[in-house]
């Protein structure tokens, strides 16, 4: 490549210079106006600062953080405005002693499994299995919830009626089947199943047998043996209500389909209902029981109201940059030297060669 000399970029450059000087006054370029400076940033906005004074604002911060993952989370986002926003209008508040309080029974709730989990434990595994931090925990989880129990309150105490009670008195005190399960996995065919149980339905060691080798290993360890069924059971699948207390002692039900697969049970013996136990004695233990459980059936209702009424539009699109290389266009096996002077390297040959 030919490289032109300094003396003669000189001469090139003093002819312009000189050719510049020899114009007119009409000819002169017309002078441009200052352009003005951008508004200085509000400092109540402003997450970092570069080079000293330039200023990185939570709006710049907020967008790098949405086209990074954090339009996964807008939905999340938009649910905790809705549940905030309806909040105000009812004048409903949490406190933080509100809030402690809630944390401290999600803590008992997983130390009601086995041993005690500490506050600090709770943070470190259970979050942690969650994909949870502390903060999110708080307030995109039990924040909103509190709220939503609070405007649900009043739709809910209404619904907790005698025969609400009876039904908690029913299923605490009332008759229990105990039985064995053998479940079989969703997919597994029908008509496998049913010769298996053709060998042991008649059969208790064949049964036995079954329910020990069965696929899911709780099932298994226990033989088939679960907690025993109680009427108006919290389920999807009723019919496992149903078969359980028409069977008869030593008696197997026919196969079973459910939500969670095939089913077969086995009655090893009724537990006869407490004659001891006195409606009034536990009527405010079933009232909080009756309560909490329409509660809970209640909330996904009532925010699905406030979300169709809300009439969420969402007009976010992630970047679609990078995230079809390779399909509609060709990486560069090299990359060009750029300024300063780096080029890619070529692939290491296996063995460092």
């Amino acid at each position: 490549m030919a490289f032109v000399s300094s003396r003669r970029l000189w001469s090139v450059t003093a002819g312009l210079l000189v050719a510049g000087v020899g114009l007119s006054a009409a000819q002169q370029p017309t002078p441009q106006p200052p352009v003005a400076s951008p508004p200085a940033a509000d400092p109540t906005k402003v997450v970092a600062y570069i080079y000293g004074t330039v200023p990185v604002t939570q709006e710049a911060f907020g967008k790098y953080l949405m086209d990074r993952g954090g339009a996964d989370k807008l939905e999340l986002f938009v649910n905790k405005l809705i549940i905030e926003t309806e909040a105000r209008k009812r004048n409903v508040t949490v406190t933080d002693l509100e809030m402690k309080a809630a944390l401290d029974e999600d803590i008992a709730g997983v130390s009601a499994g086995g041993a005690a989990v500490s506050r600090q434990d709770f943070v470190k595994i259970v979050l942690a299995k969650h994909d949870k931090t502390f903060y999110e925990w708080m307030e995109d989880i039990v924040r909103p919830r509190l709220l939503l129990q609070k405007m649900c309150y009043d739709r809910v105490k209404a619904k907790v009626t005698e025969a609400e009670l009876k039904k908690q008195f029913d299923r605490r005190y009332g008759e229990q089947p105990l039985v064995q399960i053998i479940m079989y996995p969703l997919g597994d065919p029908l008509k496998v199943i049913q010769e298996q149980y053709a060998k042991y339905r008649n059969d208790a060691v064949e049964f036995d047998s079954a329910a020990r080798a069965q696929a899911n290993p709780g099932l298994a360890a226990s033989k088939g043996l679960i907690k025993p069924v109680t009427r108006h059971l919290i389920a999807e699948d009723k019919i496992v209500e149903d078969t359980a207390f028409k069977l008869k002692k030593g008696e197997v039900s026919e196969v079973i389909q459910t939500r969670q697969g095939y089913i077969v049970m086995k009655m090893v013996e009724a537990i006869p209902a407490n004659a001891k136990a006195d409606f009034a004695k536990e009527r405010p233990v079933l009232e909080k029981a009756a309560f909490d459980e329409l509660l809970l059936a209640e909330i996904p209702a009532f925010f699905a109201e406030l979300k169709k009424a809300a009439n969420v539009s969402t007009t976010y699109q992630p970047p679609a940059e990078w995230r079809t290389i390779g399909a509609t266009s060709t990486v560069p096996s090299v990359i060009p030297a750029g300024p300063a002077g780096v080029r890619a390297t070529a692939p290491q040959q296996p063995g460092g060669r």
